[in-house]
This record gives C-alpha cells, sequence and structure tokens, in this order.
C-alpha cells in the first residue's frame, strides 16, 4: 500500500513545517495543524479514500490528530495528436473533446503536492 508511504512523507513535511514556524516566531506558535490541502494528480494511482484512511490513523498523537486532509484533483494538461487541440481533462476520460480521438499525449499527473496548511496558533486560540 504505498499510500501508507504518501502519507507519512506528507505528515513529516507538515510536521517539520510548523515545528520550523514555530522556531521562526515563538510569540505566536502553531499549536494544532487543523486541514492540509493537497494537489493530487488525475494519474496518480492513489486512492483518495486510502490516503485519508491512512492519514487519519497516522496522524494520532501528533500535532495534526483530527485535522482535515483535503484534496483536490489536478487537472492533466494534454494534446491530441490527431488534431493538436490542447486541453486539460478534469476526469479519467482520455478522448480529445475537439475530435473525440483516444490518441492523446500528456505528461505529468502523477504527483501529489502539499499546497498548504491551515493551523491553529495561540494568537488565534486568545482572540
Amino acid at each position: 500500500m504505498h499510500e501508507a508511504s504518501l502519507v507519512q512523507g506528507l505528515l513529516d513535511m507538515a510536521l517539520k513545517a510548523v515545528e520550523e514556524h514555530n522556531a521562526a516566531h515563538p510569540d505566536n506558535r502553531a499549536l494544532r495543524i487543523q486541514e492540509i490541502t493537497c494537489e493530487l494528480g488525475l494519474i496518480a494511482c492513489v486512492e483518495a479514500q486510502t490516503l485519508t484512511a491512512c492519514f487519519e490513523l497516522f496522524a494520532e498523537g501528533t500535532l495534526a490528530e483530527d485535522a482535515t486532509l483535503t484534496l483536490n484533483t489536478a487537472p492533466l494538461a494534454c494534446r491530441c495528436e490527431n488534431c493538436g487541440h490542447a486541453f486539460s481533462l478534469t476526469q479519467r476520460r482520455f478522448v480529445c473533446p475537439a475530435c473525440g480521438s483516444e490518441n492523446i499525449h500528456f505528461s505529468g499527473g502523477h504527483g501529489l503536492t502539499l499546497q498548504s496548511l491551515r493551523v491553529e496558533s495561540e494568537e488565534t486560540d486568545h482572540a
């Protein structure tokens, strides 16, 4: 299950970012992570439900416990090899919208990218 290793890496990055923030801003420390937002490639071969379940399990006992994992699907840039039409796919339907050809070219679409963290800080906690 490669979702587990992806989640561990994602969680490590998020916790390191909070640690670095807290070291640089001791007067406004992040108390916990509320939300992690990621972009998931359209053809990443990752099951979103499994990724979320792994995240919940791995986050237990960390600053990310009870945080929300938000996954946004990244559009996949494509070009039709038959008619030359450039387009983006947002669903796994690999057909040119201009001519209906399945002869399309694309690259990328496999990644999982950490986009943002939303944290609860001491400053917001006392407001």
